[in-house]
């Protein structure tokens, strides 16, 4: 059995803020990881869509370009678990 959890070993808060800002800019799924045999949480990195309106918009439309190459060149899902990609 585990100790009780002490005060002390709470994270701080910008702990907390870098936690925080790490789960926001990722995406979360379940799929099938072949490794594992098993169904497992899978994550990869995410975008901010806000972020490339705005730059599509300031552009008058051309980094819609570098959105759409950006999507494509973005790591796939990878299990939580082995940390191998995963379908």
């Amino acid at each position: 059995m585990s100790p009780p959890f002490r005060r002390e070993e709470r994270l701080g808060p910008s702990e907390v803020f870098k936690r925080l800002v790490q789960i926001a800019s990722q995406q979360e799924t379940t799929k099938f990881c072949p490794h594992c045999n098993q169904h497992v949480r899978a994550v990869r990195p995410g975008t901010s869509r806000l972020r490339q309106l705005v730059l599509t918009i300031l552009t008058l439309g051309l980094w819609g370009i570098g959105w759409i190459v950006d999507a494509f060149r973005r790591p796939g899902w990878r299990c939580s678990v082995c940390d191998r990609q995963v379908g």
